[in-house]
């Protein structure tokens, strides 16, 4: 009993000292912010938080940088609804319904759907860190690269639930993502490929400018098709805070994606796109209705929502407990703890329970300021909608192209995200989805490194995937799932046929 009243007595300090409570909201707030904004992602907001953080109390620079986590995560949903541009990598399943949604004035319902997602996916990562991470970090130590080939082989599979109606579109477009995925050295013969002779491309192509440019350039082009009228948009709360009987509804979704979300977390080098991927298929499949999945269905938003948030408490259990970073942006967190010359590791526990405390209590305080302000800055997020075109336009074209330069200071990355965007314009006008292209840059480098280091490691012995359960059932479940896919499309193809020959016999007749 002495413990857990010592435990309360920590928490309770932190959260009545006005200072902590401060820099916890300067923290969110900064990374909403970067999330919202295209390109400046929550890495970034952090990597700027470190230099202001050295002579702060470790707790109240890492509730800062915490905060710029959970809400950099959060805030990639804002851009993705109003505009269909992910402020972050993540962000991009959210696109694929809350876009729509925007389109059918549901805009409103879509951000609050997002924001009580966010909240609820970070509170489900909040407890198993809290109450369960010294267990769940023993299940990062086991994974080889062996175990991570099988994983992204299997996100590779369940791009098929993206593609959209057209499955061979979507696998040419993921195709052409994979192919991106394999610009610069060769991993294991140092060969330079598709490089075309720029030391530029040297070092392969970083998503962040393929992913501004690809989303954002076709928008920009498509807005300045349009005719600039007036628009007025009215919100109601009733519009956006969800009802607690479609919250009951989808209870389902969010405690299976959250679920999902804090798993993939606590698995090192994987992060949020594959959870929100993972999800978002899982949860399409489940569904009675997978048709209207990329048309605005809000459970849709929930998946890619709950996930991405629910990975913030899982990646921060192997770093906490092992010093291993879970995703790009705990690598950053580690180094801010590295700088205040903490350890991350078991000993961590017993030595310095109560900056454990501290950290714990930031993040809850955290994730639940993070949902405050998106439920009270929907109704000024909304109104971006209302800015005239070319004032939108000019604002989205400084905010691609800075994105695109910040990440590495580079003009280079400008033109990547000018060029590919422009195909990227090309390939909607031909009705090639774009979501498969950058789901494959992604997985592509993470299947062929892991896959390449498995087959050196054990001489190149193709059945090393199939001599260890986790792989093994990984490879079954991602087969399954492109076989079931591949099925289902067959049937609709013959349904849709059925159809057209009716009116046929019945005009005949």
């Amino acid at each position: 009993m002495s413990d857990i009243a010592n435990v309360f007595t920590w928490a309770f300090s932190y959260i009545s000292d006005p200072y902590c409570m401060a820099m916890c909201f300067v923290g969110t707030f900064m990374g909403l912010v970067f999330g919202t904004l295209p390109g400046l992602t929550a890495t970034m907001g952090i990597a700027l938080l470190i230099p202001l953080s050295y002579t702060m109390d470790p707790v109240l620079a890492l509730g800062m940088m915490i905060g710029c986590y959970v809400g950099g995560i959060a805030g990639g949903a804002v851009s993705s609804i109003l505009l269909n541009i992910p402020g972050t990598p993540s962000a991009i399943v959210t696109a694929f319904d809350g876009y729509p949604m925007m389109l059918k004035d549901r805009g409103a319902e879509a951000m609050g759907w997002a924001a009580f997602s966010s909240g609820f996916g970070g509170m489900f990562g909040w407890v198993v860190l809290a109450f369960f991470s010294p267990y769940l970090a023993r299940l990062c130590t086991n994974f080889s690269c062996v175990e991570y080939a099988s994983l992204a082989f299997l996100g590779l599979m369940l791009i098929s639930s993206v593609t959209g109606d057209n499955l061979a579109k979507g696998i040419v477009s993921a195709m052409l993502g994979i192919f991106l995925s394999m610009v610069g050295i060769d991993l294991e013969w140092g060969d330079l490929r598709f490089t075309f002779g720029s030391y530029n491309l040297m070092g392969g192509i970083n998503l962040l400018p393929v992913m501004v440019g690809i989303y954002s350039v076709p928008q920009i082009l498509k807005i300045c098709n349009e005719v600039d009228t007036v628009k007025t948009i009215k919100v109601k709360f009733s519009n956006f805070i969800p009802k607690l009987k479609d919250i009951w509804a989808a209870k389902i979704c969010l405690l299976r994606t959250s679920l999902i979300g804090t798993i993939i977390g606590i698995i090192p080098a994987t992060g949020a796109n594959i959870a929100c991927f993972l999800s978002y298929d899982l949860t399409k499949r489940f569904s009675k209705d997978p048709d209207s999945f990329g048309k605005g269905n809000h459970l849709g938003v929930i998946s890619s929502e709950a996930a991405n948030n629910a990975v913030c408490g899982g990646a921060m259990v192997p770093l906490l407990t092992l010093g291993i970073p879970g995703d790009g942006v705990t690598a950053i967190l580690l180094g801010g703890l590295m700088i205040h010359d903490i350890q991350p590791g078991p000993q961590l526990y017993t030595s310095n329970y109560n900056l454990i405390i501290g950290i714990f209590t930031c993040m809850l305080v955290c994730t639940l300021m993070m949902v405050a302000i998106q439920m009270i800055g929907i109704k000024f997020f909304i109104r971006i909608l209302s800015v005239p075109n070319n004032f939108l336009v000019t604002g989205i074209t400084v905010m691609a192209v800075i994105g695109s330069f910040a990440l590495r200071n580079n003009t280079f990355d400008i033109w990547i995200c000018l060029v590919l965007g422009t195909f990227g314009y090309l390939m909607g006008r031909a009705q090639f989805p774009i979501a498969p292209a950058v789901l494959g840059l992604v997985l592509g480098s993470m299947f062929e490194k892991e896959t390449r280091t498995a087959l050196t490691l054990s001489h190149y012995d193709w059945l090393v995937f199939l001599k260890r359960p986790v792989p093994c059932i990984l490879i079954i479940v991602a087969v399954s799932f492109a076989a079931w896919t591949v099925i289902s499309n067959l049937k609709k193809k013959r349904k849709r046929m059925a159809e057209q020959k009716e009116p046929v016999m019945n005009t005949a007749e």
